[in-house]
């Protein structure tokens, strides 16, 4: 009958456990250290159902699951009829691995019984077997109250199958919601001259509705006290750098008394702690051993001493692995590392694979640490640091370090290029200098230290002459040239201009013209002073002027707008007057008959004569005049005496002239 599952394994789980530990006192393990199998039973593998031996059992065989009275050796339960748990066998990672299958007779008594041949005399074995019930909960039986615990004892004979060395039985154990495989064991002695033992297993129970178990995986192995090798510092292993070998140290064995009352040792040694040999006259509890390269060591333990000549009778300590580790190799450098002086700083780096740290030193070999765990180190100074490789698990250094310096670049000091011609018209003057590329320029106003100008530029433009000073500067690091270089603004001021010499007006134009020669890309300017004073005229060799005076020409740059240190002086005068030009300032007609009677013009063409009275009144005009004004208005009425004013056009219209003219009679 079919049943559904209860969700109870953990608990139905722990109270087996105990039960199978403790209810049961003839039921024990080993307390101490249990060797390798010297016997063991795991079924087979296979896809089909077989039998057992002939005479291991007295139930009856049946190549499918058994009834009541049955058994059957199985690589599973599935598909069976009954309400059993569906397993695997016990065995672990096999293929197809078979356990033993039995349904209890009905008639309790011995199911199954096997001789162990190949024991070692007066020597302490552990006897054990998985066990597991085949019924689950729920189920019919579960359900009906009438289910049959499973109970097996184990027996332990002599050959002769007279003496029983040891029993235990599992006591009762019931049904669980999920299959629980669960391990029963005896420990015993074989007695002096026995190598050979029967087991037994016997149900203690009857059949039914219930009582159908599964075994697999007998095992049967040496049991003796667990020994660990510590070396003089207590330690179970040891691990040392490559440069710290040969290692010299004694280890000991260390027995914890659980089973053995006496100790014989023989010590063994494997490269790869799997093939192992024996160190010829080890016996002792101790060795001393030196170490230079990878080894494992151990020892065989026996109670007696006649044990020590058969691996099975032996057990084996705990392995003592003693290490070599090589030491890791020395930092890559990546070159050198540059200053730099914005940061008073140098990044130097080196390069280790994974796993590997880097110590920074002042020294090749000894010295101070300057910095730990780190493959960047940020140095404050020039000079050359040391870096060593250590492995981060084993601790080990590289056999040398790797040197990494740290050096300050100094750029060149700009290279002159030319001094700065000042320019007058703009005030200023333009300085250049050049550096490669990478390197910029600061301007200062001192050859050291003084006040900074400009920065990051090789042109400076200023605005009073002097001298300038550029210093490099390196765009990376920071770094600056130890020298300035100077630069000077200077004036170059043309000579002044060459004159011919002073001059006089023309009195046809009423005027003098004033020439000066200067050199090619010069003009003039033209001052009322010889310093300072009026600009009268200014980009022009040549001056038009209609005064008598003294005019001053300085010579000016074209390009540059700046003026001769000096000027030249020109002067208008009245003895250098050329032609008859000369405006009356005053008639008196029949004063004296002949003499200054009419206001004579005939010195100018003059196309037009306009004269007023002081009131602003015109009294007299004349067109194409020559000397005919005596002081009469056009009417002819005779004008009185007084300052009366006259404006005339002459040259063709091209010129004027004003003035008065004083009337006396």
């Amino acid at each position: 009958m079919q049943n559904l599952k209860l969700d109870h394994k953990i608990v139905i789980f722990f109270c087996v456990f105990i039960l199978s530990r403790t209810t049961s006192a003839q039921l024990s393990f080993c307390q101490g250290n249990s060797g390798a199998p010297i016997f063991e039973e795991n079924f087979g593998t296979g896809n089909s159902f077989s039998q057992l031996p002939s005479g291991t059992t007295t139930y009856n065989y049946i190549a499918g699951y058994p009834d009541d009275g049955f058994y059957s050796v199985s690589n599973g339960s599935f598909n069976n009829p009954y309400d059993w748990h569906e397993i695997e066998d016990h065995t672990p990672d096999d293929n197809n691995g078979k356990f033993l299958i039995v349904n209890a007779g009905f008639t309790p008594g011995e199911f199954y019984t096997t001789t162990i041949n190949g024991l070692c005399e007066s020597t302490t074995y552990e006897f054990s077997a998985w066990v597991l019930n085949f019924l689950k909960v729920p189920g019919f039986c579960i359900d009906q109250g009438i289910e049959i615990p499973i109970n097996v004892t184990f027996q332990i004979w002599d050959e002769s199958g007279t003496n029983l060395l040891a029993s235990g039985d599992t006591g009762d154990v019931f049904a669980t919601a999920s299959p629980l495989w669960d391990e029963y064991g005896l420990v015993f002695q074989t007695l002096p001259g026995q190598t050979t033992l029967i087991l037994k297993m016997l149900n203690n129970g009857v059949g039914g509705c219930g009582n159908d178990l599964a075994i697999d995986d007998i095992q049967f192995k040496t049991c003796g006290d667990s020994v660990v090798i510590n070396d003089e510092f207590n330690n179970t292993s040891v691990s040392v750098c490559e440069n710290e070998i040969p290692y010299s140290t004694t280890l000991t064995a260390i027995p914890d008394f659980s089973v053995f009352n006496s100790h014989f040792y023989q010590w063994q040694k494997s490269n790869d702690g799997t093939n192992w040999e024996d160190i010829i006259g080890e016996t002792s509890q101790s060795i001393n051993v030196s170490i230079d390269a990878q080894t494992y060591y151990r020892t065989k333990v026996a109670e007696f001493a006649n044990n020590l000549i058969n691996n099975q009778c032996v057990l084996f300590s705990e392995n003592f692995q003693a290490s070599v580790n090589i030491s890791p190799d020395a930092p890559v450098g990546i070159g050198e590392s540059i200053y730099n002086c914005n940061l008073n700083e140098a990044n130097l780096e080196v390069q280790v694979p994974s796993g590997i740290a880097v110590n920074w030193y002042d020294s090749p070999s000894g010295g101070n640490i300057l910095q730990e765990n780190s493959n960047v180190f940020i140095a404050d100074q020039e000079g050359f640091y040391y870096a060593e490789a250590i492995n981060e698990i084993t601790g080990c250094i590289s056999l040398n370090r790797t040197e990494v310096s740290v050096i300050i670049e100094i750029p060149d000091p700009p290279e002159f290029t030319q001094s700065g011609n000042f320019d007058c018209n703009l005030n200023n003057a333009t300085l250049e200098v050049s550096v490669p590329n990478g390197i910029s320029v600061n301007w200062y106003d001192s050859e050291t230290g003084g006040n900074i100008l400009s920065v990051n530029s090789p042109i400076l433009s200023v605005s009073e002459i002097g001298d300038y000073y550029a210093e490099s500067v390196n765009e990376i690091t920071g770094c600056i040239s130890e020298t300035r270089t100077e630069v000077s603004a200077l004036i170059e001021s043309p000579n002044p201009p060459i004159v011919d010499g002073d001059t006089g007006i023309d009195c046809q134009t009423n005027e003098a013209q004033l020439i000066a020669t200067v050199s090619s890309g010069e003009t003039v300017n033209w001052y009322d002073e010889a310093e300072d004073g009026n600009l009268i005229l200014a980009n022009s060799t040549s001056l038009i002027v209609n005064q008598l005076g003294t005019y001053y020409a300085e010579a000016v740059d074209i390009v540059s707008g700046c003026a001769s240190l000096t000027r030249v002086s020109i002067s208008v005068l009245e003895e250098l007057k050329t032609g008859d030009c000369i405006i009356p300032q005053g008639i008196s007609p029949g004063v004296s008959p002949g003499l200054n009677d009419t206001f004579d013009l005939s010195g100018f063409e003059v196309d037009d004569l306009k004269i007023f009275n002081r009131y602003g009144r015109l009294v007299y005009t004349k067109r194409n005049y020559i000397n005919e004004w005596e002081g009469q208005t056009n009417d002819g009425e005779e004008l009185p005496v007084g300052t009366y004013y006259y404006t005339f056009v002459y040259n063709n219209g091209t010129k004027t002239k004003t003035g008065w003219v004083y009337l006396n009679r």
